[in-house]
Parts: C-alpha cells; sequence; structure tokens
C-alpha cells in the first residue's frame, strides 16, 4: 500500500505583480529574498496558472474556488454569501447575502468615504440595525471591523439586484436595482431600498457616530451593499475528494468559501511563525489544508511595492517552517491572482506556483518568481488543475480508462 501523505496549499493573495520600475524592472517576487520559497522551487516542479482562463481577472472568491476544483461558472452567483459565511452567519438554501461596507455619507446622500476612516468596532451599531424589520423577510447581519454581511431570509427573493456602492467618492449612493424583470428582483430591490434607508436613519443618529462627529472621525452612517449572491450549492470537500479538509485564513470570504464547501475552518494566528506551526499541527487531523495569506494583496492595492517585497519576505521565512514537511507530504504554494503595485487592483496576468514533494519531477527552475516558473515543467495551467494535478501526486486518483 502507498503512504498516505498530507498536503499543503499555500495561497499567498495578489502575490503575482509586474514589472516595477522603482525595483529596477523586477517585480516584487523578484526584487525579494526568498531563499526559502527558491529551495522549495528547485526541489519541486514550477509553472504558471491563469487562475480562470487567460486575461480573465479573477476575484479572490472566484479563484480559489477554482483552485479547490470547484468550476466558478457554474457554482458563483455573488460574493456576499461567501462573506455570510465567513463572518458566521448560518446559511439556509435561498438566503440572499450581501457584502457591506460602513461607510460616510453626506446629507445628498454623496459618498465620502466608503470605509467609514477604517472604523475598528461596529459591533454597537450591528445590534442597532438589528432592530429593523422587514415584512415577510427575516434579517440577518454581522460585521467585521468596517465590513459587514446583510442576508435576507424568505420566500419570493431574488439575488439579481444591482450594488448600491458606487465603488468610487465624491458620488451618489447608487439605488438598488432589479437586474432582470421578475417580480422577486423587483420586490427585493424595493427591500433592499428599505432596509438600507432604514439603516442610514438608525446610524446617523446613533451615539456611536455622534462621538466619532466630535473626534472629526468620519461617522460610519451607511451600508453600501455589493455582490449580491444565492447560497451556492457546493459539494462538500470530503465526498468530492475523499480527504478531511480544513483552512487557515484571516479574511471572511476565503472562511466562508470553505465553510460552504464542509471543510473546518480554524482561526488563524497573526504572526506568520506562529501560523505555519499551527498548520502543522492541524496536518496531524487532517489529510488536506489551505493556507491563505493576505497581505501581498494589500500592498498591491495600495501601490506599494516596497510594502509588497517586505510581505513577501516575510512570507519566505515563515516557509522555512514546511521544509521538512515537503519532503515526505506535499506543498502547493501559488497566487490566486495578480495585484500589480502599478495597477492597484487584480488584474488577468498568470500566476506562478511550485509543487515540492517526494516525487516530483524537478524541472530545473532554482527561483520562485513570474519569468523563473514560465519556464518550469508544469507549464501554463488553469486553476481548476490544481487538485488533479495534487491528487495524483498523492496517488489518490482513479484510473481512466483499462
Amino acid at each position: 500500500m502507498p503512504r498516505v501523505m498530507k498536503a499543503l496549499l499555500v495561497v499567498c493573495d495578489g502575490l503575482a505583480d509586474r514589472p516595477v520600475g522603482a525595483l529596477g524592472g523586477r517585480t516584487p517576487l523578484e526584487a525579494a529574498r526568498t531563499p526559502n520559497l527558491d529551495a522549495l522551487a528547485e526541489r519541486g516542479i514550477t509553472g504558471i496558472a491563469d487562475p480562470i482562463a487567460p486575461g480573465v481577472r479573477a476575484g479572490s472568491d472566484t479563484s480559489h474556488l477554482a483552485i479547490l476544483g470547484y468550476n466558478p461558472c457554474e457554482v458563483y452567483t455573488g460574493r456576499g454569501p461567501f462573506e455570510a459565511a465567513g463572518m458566521g452567519i448560518e446559511l439556509r438554501e435561498g438566503d440572499i447575502a450581501w457584502r457591506c461596507n460602513f461607510a460616510t455619507v453626506d446629507e445628498n446622500l454623496v459618498v465620502k468615504d466608503r470605509r467609514a476612516g477604517r472604523i475598528e468596532d461596529t459591533s454597537r451599531l450591528i445590534e442597532a440595525l438589528r432592530s429593523i424589520q422587514l415584512e415577510g423577510v427575516e434579517v440577518e447581519l454581522a460585521s467585521l471591523a468596517y465590513r459587514c454581511a446583510l442576508v435576507f431570509r424568505g420566500s419570493g427573493l431574488s439575488h439579481r439586484v444591482s450594488d448600491t456602492d458606487p465603488h468610487a467618492t465624491g458620488v451618489k449612493v447608487h439605488p438598488a436595482q432589479p437586474l432582470d424583470d421578475s417580480a422577486e428582483a423587483r420586490r427585493t430591490a424595493q427591500l433592499l431600498e428599505e432596509f438600507t434607508r432604514r439603516a442610514h436613519e438608525v446610524l446617523r443618529e446613533h451615539e456611536v457616530n455622534r462621538e466619532r462627529r466630535e473626534r472629526n472621525l468620519p461617522p460610519a452612517n451607511y451600508l453600501l451593499t455589493r455582490g449580491a449572491g444565492v447560497v451556492p450549492r457546493l459539494e462538500s470537500f470530503s465526498s468530492k475528494y475523499g480527504m478531511r479538509g480544513a483552512c487557515i485564513a484571516t479574511t471572511a470570504i476565503i472562511k466562508g468559501i470553505a465553510r460552504l464547501a464542509g471543510m473546518e475552518v480554524l482561526e488563524a494566528e497573526r504572526d506568520y511563525t506562529a501560523r505555519a506551526r499551527q498548520a502543522l499541527r492541524s496536518l496531524e487531523e487532517v489529510d488536506f489544508l489551505l493556507m491563505n495569506i493576505k497581505e501581498a494583496d494589500e500592498a498591491g492595492h495600495d501601490h506599494s511595492p516596497e510594502r509588497k517585497v517586505e510581505v513577501i519576505e516575510a512570507i519566505d521565512a515563515m516557509m522555512g517552517e514546511f521544509m521538512e514537511f515537503a519532503r515526505e507530504n506535499y506543498l502547493v504554494v501559488m497566487s490566486d491572482h495578480t495585484t500589480p503595485c502599478s495597477v492597484g487592483d487584480h488584474t488577468g496576468d498568470v500566476v506562478p506556483v511550485l509543487i515540492s514533494g517526494p516525487e516530483v519531477r524537478s524541472d530545473g527552475v532554482a527561483s520562485f518568481s513570474e519569468r523563473a516558473c514560465a519556464a518550469g515543467g508544469l507549464g501554463r495551467i488553469r486553476g481548476m488543475d490544481i487538485m488533479p494535478i495534487l491528487l495524483d501526486l498523492l496517488n489518490r486518483t482513479e484510473k481512466f480508462g483499462a
């Protein structure tokens, strides 16, 4: 019988980038000092991946779905359900969920700050909003700092409703509009308009916001909604792959994907080294672990190549904890999408991938970066190819044909 091996998939959110002039035409990954990632690349097999398909700008949600082997073109309806599940709301079939921001608007509903000064504690605001009742609909709310999840539960609802978030400052809040001509979409848009109007009335006069105005801080006086979706039907990870899976992440959306796939979700340690050791302890109990690391993506969104280099070097130091694991088990390291510092948002560029483990066919690539991995033995693959390749290395696949 083949030895039972474990798998660790480390997804470095937004890690991939484009050449940066300030870094001498190198990407942050090329400019960073990464001895551990380079050693893993040299021991392993590398390549590049289109998270969804060539040129498609993947979100973190759709890319993670694809990487875990769930075709986003078939199961994805919107980001809201994943955010809600990740914030701990127990979703039911038919629920409609939105991701929201606590925001600052003026008396004309012009958006002044889409994150209300990145307010850190919104628990009292959430409690106040739970007093709002809508006819024929149950409302669920949860928040994490300025981020919020909103769920409508009831019959006759649809996720085909437009965002109220204009995704910009200096413009008015958008009205919720039905995106098709169904009675369900029209009703849901009307209910959302009523909820956000009443929420604004509650938030505008709340003590938290009176205190914030007195301290010259932007009040969290509006809920901007986006990413409406109906709860997707995901086959459980265990039944799909015959493995017990777990997830370590700091962001609600990744936790939500894992929860909806029936994976165990662990609260991530903040320190990278502590998180790596947490992962290794978890892998004593489970067969597969997904670890998401967010900070490189934030540096890309902030147009900060220097910060991205710092994050990459911290990730590389953490990888030292996995060197022995990858001698007898399998370690995959990749980015879920490209977030170039020059753009400040996701792009459709390919991302680097490495797989290190006991029986990979090493390919001669000796460093982990966008351009180095392009010469690797994996070639150019898709996000949906990761799990089949990994399962084959783990000797967990069925033969196709005689």
